[in-house]
């Protein structure tokens, strides 16, 4: 009988909360935690030990791309010992040669080499060849050897900076934080 007389207050109650309209999900509206107990995942191991687990229809993939990405550092490894080999240079400094390859291969966040890439990215967004795009830069006072520099990791005369921020379609101060300048 005690659990009858509260039913109805309870619903009185739960009716009023939502008269005054009281914000409560809809309830088709999912809830942010749920429980997904058809969902199975696998471990993804690194030399026997469980780093994570994923996706199974990511996982053979997964484990496939960096197994040879191992596969690739190890020739690079073998390359570069062979070349200093070739050199008569001292053969264990072959991972440091190695290093120094993968780093000029990334592409550059910040610094001289990450504004070259970029002018690289704009030059085929224009689809210009080569020397078409030199003579665009060099309309804005922007030489072929200033290019080249930059290239090569060279630091950027401060006179540059505006021209190649228009070449960019970005603002100087923007070349200069990712120069590392101070604005």
């Amino acid at each position: 009988m005690l659990l009858t007389e509260q039913r109805p207050t309870a619903t009185l109650i739960f009716t009023s909360y939502l008269s005054r309209g009281c914000n409560m999900n809809p309830i088709d509206e999912p809830l942010p935690w749920r429980v997904n107990a058809k969902a199975s995942y696998v471990p993804l191991e690194y030399e026997g030990q469980t780093i994570g687990y994923c996706d199974p229809e990511y996982a053979d993939e997964l484990a496939t791309t960096m197994n040879e990405q191992a596969t690739l550092n190890k020739a690079l490894r073998m390359a570069c010992r062979d070349l200093l080999k070739r050199m008569n240079k001292d053969t264990s400094r072959a991972q440091e040669l190695a290093d120094r390859y993968i780093k000029q291969a990334k592409r550059p966040t910040s610094g001289p080499r990450a504004l070259a890439f970029m002018l690289a990215e704009r030059q085929r967004e224009l689809g210009l060849s080569p020397q078409e795009f030199f003579k665009f830069c060099d309309t804005f006072k922007i030489s072929e050897r200033d290019i080249a520099e930059m290239a090569d990791g060279k630091a950027v005369a401060s006179h540059n900076i505006a021209p190649i921020s228009r070449v960019l379609g970005i603002a100087p101060t923007d070349v200069e934080g990712i120069l590392g300048q101070s604005a």
